[in-house]
């Protein structure tokens, strides 16, 4: 049987929360879309699952109702090698998700409000003479659309086909244990880790042992520390995490979350970024304007944080942030003013 081509304004690949939030706000905006992802949903996801303050109150405001599970954690225990361990608890509560059921959220989120979810892989694009955009899956089914907003994270099939192979990332490694009665979250710093560490968060309903860690890293050095901290084997699970900003070549391409380079690059977080460039993805479609105008400060902070892991890479960084972790009452100032620093009103 021969397949038709289907007409719409925006299809998003990737389901995700870039995509999702991405797909909710059009759709309160009135604008036709899809969205395409290979996966099952619930499905599992590399992630240690923090929601930093600025993170949650972002989506709140973005997805009014949203709901989800999580665990509140405010309590910070942080060391640098054998020093003392810098403790405080933060001003604004971390909430602690599984990425599984979270992501999950986002998506019935979605479909609540009308959003159609499809279950396939992308294969290509090609721009044709009318500068609309006809995407083809893997299954043969083509849309015909205005706008194609990658959402299809780190290892995005939409920025291979712009840019080719993407060679910028950080590789952070985890493992799942029984969640514990230790209600805090524990970073571990170390020069040998480089701008790495080793951290435990305590999830909703699991425990993420987690390393951010240098090119050599493999799962037997992973394990290697894990067995320092008692910390019995288990499934291992690791992921790259994109650092570069692209730019697309086509004001109607858009690339948001993971795909288009937005994790924090000192910390890896990505769902803020997920979020607000989300939001900036629906501006730039509601508005015709282009994503690189509405996007602006999104890009220019990932060039501060660039200079900033530069930085923290030199000898003078690591003294900066042992001197830190000696004086917990800076630390926490530090920290406090970074979650709030990031704030968010909405263009009417």
């Amino acid at each position: 049987m021969e397949l038709m081509m289907r007409k719409i304004d925006v299809l998003v690949i990737g389901a995700g929360p870039a995509g999702t939030v991405c797909g909710s706000l059009l759709r309160q905006a009135g604008v036709e879309c899809a969205i395409v992802d290979h996966a099952s949903f619930p499905r599992d996801k590399v992630c240690g699952g923090g929601l930093t303050v600025k993170a949650w109150q972002l989506l709140d405001q973005l997805l009014p109702g949203v709901e989800y599970d999580y665990s509140p954690v405010k309590h910070l225990r942080l060391r640098y090698e054998q020093d003392p361990a810098c403790e405080f608890d933060a001003e604004y509560e971390l909430r602690m998700t599984n990425r599984r059921d979270f992501d999950y959220s986002l998506v019935r989120y979605y479909q609540q409000g009308g959003g159609e979810l499809l279950r396939g892989s992308f294969a290509r694009y090609e721009k044709q003479a009318d500068g609309r955009i006809l995407v083809t899956l893997k299954d043969g089914r083509q849309f015909d659309c205005r706008y194609l907003v990658a959402a299809d994270g780190a290892y995005s099939l939409v920025r291979r086909q712009m840019f080719g192979e993407y060679q910028h990332n950080a590789f952070f490694i985890e493992q799942y244990t029984e969640k514990t009665g230790e209600h805090e979250i524990y970073v571990q710093f170390a020069r040998q880790y480089g701008i790495g560490c080793l951290y435990k968060f305590p999830g909703a309903d699991r425990d993420t042992w987690g390393f951010r860690a240098p090119g050599d890293t493999s799962r037997e050095r992973f394990q290697e520390e894990l067995q320092r901290y008692g910390v019995p084997s288990g499934r291992i699970v690791g992921a790259y995490i994109p650092m570069k900003v692209v730019e697309s070549h086509d004001d109607h391409i858009i690339f948001i979350g993971d795909a288009g380079g937005f994790p924090n690059r000192i910390t890896g977080e990505g769902l803020y970024d997920a979020f607000k460039t989300a939001y900036n993805a629906k501006r730039a479609i509601v508005e015709n304007i282009p994503f690189w105008e509405t996007n602006r400060a999104e890009c220019e902070k990932m060039k501060s944080q660039e200079k900033l892991y530069k930085f923290a890479s030199t000898k003078i960084g690591y003294i900066t942030l042992r001197f830190a972790l000696r004086h917990p009452s800076i630390f926490k100032w530090m920290f406090d003013a970074k979650m709030k620093r990031e704030t968010f009103r909405e263009r009417k």
